[in-house]
């Protein structure tokens, strides 16, 4: 990177090989030679016991030098210097001939080497052997069987299919994805049900100051609640929207209209809506009508100016929840404002 009236470009450097001299090319090819043998050998111990693999670099580490191998066969060790001694059972003799090139100036290192047979072998040994096996059984076979080896090296071999456990995965997919349904249609319920009730407190304001209007007009409990379904009946038919506390008055009326008491009816209304205002309600009205309480209107009226108090606090309350639902959203906001402003403010500093 290059720094140029204040601001940074790209550029490379191309760098000029070192000259060396004849004489410092051959010490440092000379040098090498004589490692090489080591660098060659890697965790076998001499030339004439070649057991595991070798190390047949491109080029001498940590230097210019590069090295071209040869072998008078390949048979045995790969150019990879990978050691191809499982078959053998008597050991195989070769030359190894390495070239060191540095610049103008080559050195040839060569050897005679002895690939030995694997006398002890390990674990690994062992398993690399018979993958051999399997390989030399299955080259130039037309058969469709291929039958294991069942020893090796003296060792019993036993030989099992990989069971498949696929189902397992499966079957706890299944627990997870049944689980995960359960768990978001529990959440959905508890939702709608919420979402229920908090209609139902939005409407008992109305309900209540309807029914205290309508009676205090001269209306009977029933004519007065008939009023309110026939209104909201229209009403459903105008804008298709259904309200949770009206349906329980319609059912209400319907259950009166099949021959269950107007009492009973009451306090099955407040049952099932499942919320005390409603159940206070219910039980109002049906008390009304087994002791004929007169003041039921002054009642009502008295309801419904608490039923009123209680939908202000209600209406505060979800005031209050839709700010904190934007208060995440307002943050993101304020954060990306933070950021615009200052990284290009940082970037100048740095510049």
């Amino acid at each position: 990177m290059l720094e140029l009236e204040g601001k940074y470009y790209p550029f490379e450097v191309l760098l000029r090989e070192v000259s060396r001299t004849e004489q410092e090319s051959r010490e440092m090819l000379q040098k090498a030679s004589e490692e090489l043998e080591k660098l060659f050998l890697k965790d076998n111990k001499d030339l004439c016991h070649i057991v595991t693999d070798v190390d047949m670099p491109s080029s001498y580490p940590q230097s210019d030098i590069s090295i071209q191998w040869h072998m008078n066969s390949w048979e045995y060790v790969e150019p990879d210097g990978t050691v191809r001694n499982e078959k053998l059972e008597a050991p195989v003799s070769g030359e190894i001939q390495a070239v060191l090139v540095l610049g103008d100036e080559s050195l040839t290192w060569e050897r005679e080497i002895q690939i030995c047979p694997i006398q002890e072998p390990d674990v690994e040994q062992k398993i690399r052997i018979l993958e051999y096996q399997l390989q030399e059984l299955q080259e130039g076979s037309q058969e469709e069987w291929l039958y294991l080896p069942a020893h090796i090296g003296g060792d019993v071999l036993c030989w099992y299919e990989e069971p498949d456990n696929r189902w397992i995965w499966m079957l706890m997919l299944t627990i997870t994805a049944l689980c995960a349904s359960a768990v978001g249609y529990r959440k959905d319920m508890e939702k709608e049900e919420k979402k229920r009730e908090r209609c139902m407190e939005l409407d008992y304001a109305e309900i209540v100051n309807r029914l205290s209007l309508y009676m205090g007009a001269g209306m009977s409990t029933r004519k007065a609640w008939e009023r309110i379904v026939e209104n909201y009946e229209k009403e459903y038919e105008e804008e298709q929207r259904s309200r949770f506390a009206y349906n329980e008055m319609r059912t209400t009326l319907h259950e009166m209209q099949s021959g269950i008491s107007e009492a009973a009816a009451y306090e099955r209304f407040g049952t099932r809506c499942r919320m005390p205002a409603y159940l206070k309600l219910g039980t109002l009205l049906a008390q009304n009508l087994r002791r004929g309480t007169g003041n039921l209107a002054a009642l009502l009226q008295e309801e419904a100016r608490e039923a009123f108090e209680d939908r202000k606090a209600l209406a505060k309350r979800m005031g209050e929840e839709c700010e904190s639902r934007l208060l995440l959203p307002m943050i993101m906001m304020l954060v990306t404002v933070l950021i615009i402003v200052m990284y290009p403010a940082l970037v100048s500093f740095q510049v």
